[in-house]
């Protein structure tokens, strides 16, 4: 029961920040003052990107209450790296993101740290 909690926040995570991403893109400059933050946010929290990443969040978390009440935190927190390789990845193949030639490596050592803590 552990593991499919785990992977539901770990896709929720990832749908997350790739949602909040485009929803954010969409909206235009980044606000310079005070006066600017106010019509920005406002914008951002009526963008349907920006909206469902926040509700993907409360979902996100409550699998992942769920799964640190039932199983050991030593074990399901680790299943929690690969949202940031899956993140990479995903930035990259749509948008074509630069990722550089150290990412890529560093994305497979996550992935396979990954795997000698599920195999422990």
């Amino acid at each position: 029961m552990v593991y499919p909690l785990v992977s539901i926040s770990v896709a929720g995570m990832t749908a997350t920040r790739l949602l909040l991403r485009k929803g954010l893109l969409s909206l235009g400059r980044y606000p310079q003052d005070l006066s600017e933050a106010v019509s920005f946010l406002t914008k951002a929290y009526t963008n349907v990107y920006v909206t469902s990443a926040v509700a993907l969040t409360l979902i996100r978390v409550t699998a992942w209450i769920l799964a640190v009440a039932k199983g050991k935190l030593s074990r399901s927190y680790p299943f929690m790296a690969p949202s940031y390789a899956l993140v990479a990845l995903f930035s990259w193949l749509p948008s074509k993101e630069d990722g550089g030639a150290v990412r890529w490596p560093g994305t497979v050592v996550i992935f396979a740290g990954v795997f000698l803590v599920a195999r422990s």
